[in-house]
């Protein structure tokens, strides 16, 4: 038989408190994330991801399924409201003589690393390409993604890579040049 030890004073707390005046800070003031999404499962009407179980998905075939739906909820994904707004969250500027030299080939390298961060993470796009003489600059919807394609090109080219953050503006510009 177990003896049961039975103490009517309450024993301290180990456990240190430390009270907040006023209201909780948010955590994140990107106007692009969303503090909540809709209650149900949603649809973007200009891209089809679907929005389910507080996650974005990309999934053709059920979106093609819940556009035929009535009464389905549809929103616009922040990455699509991103690029209506021309408002890239990363911009990545590849430069240099050896650009030109090896285009194709950086080039069909982001379009792939692209397509498998959008696997996991298919808010991450590209937004928009553009060229000027030797340097390409790639506008992105997320800053992880404008940070995987530098780091990835840096992996492959070599050459020098540089990364400027402004918080401020939930932004980062990669500069890679070689």
């Amino acid at each position: 038989m177990k003896a049961q030890i039975r103490s009517d004073k309450k024993q301290p707390s180990r456990k240190v408190a430390f009270e907040e005046k006023g209201q909780m800070a948010e955590r994140s003031t990107d106007t692009y994330r969303q503090k909540r999404g809709p209650a149900e499962t949603a649809i973007c009407e200009k891209c089809g991801m679907i929005y389910k179980n507080k996650r974005w998905l990309l999934d053709e075939a059920e979106s093609n399924r819940l556009r035929g739906e009535s009464g389905i909820t549809k929103v616009v994904c922040p990455a699509c409201q991103r690029i209506a707004d021309a408002n890239p969250a990363g911009v990545v500027t590849l430069s240099g003589e050896y650009l030109l030299k090896h285009e194709d080939d950086i080039l069909n390298m982001i379009k792939q690393t692209e397509a498998r961060s959008r696997a996991k993470n298919p808010l991450g796009r590209i937004m928009e390409i553009n060229q000027e003489k030797d340097v390409l600059t790639i506008s992105t919807t997320e800053d992880k993604l404008a940070q995987k394609l530098g780091r990835e090109v840096y992996k492959a080219h070599k050459g020098e890579l540089h990364y400027s953050w402004s918080h401020d503006l939930h932004m980062v510009r990669v500069n890679w040049q070689r």
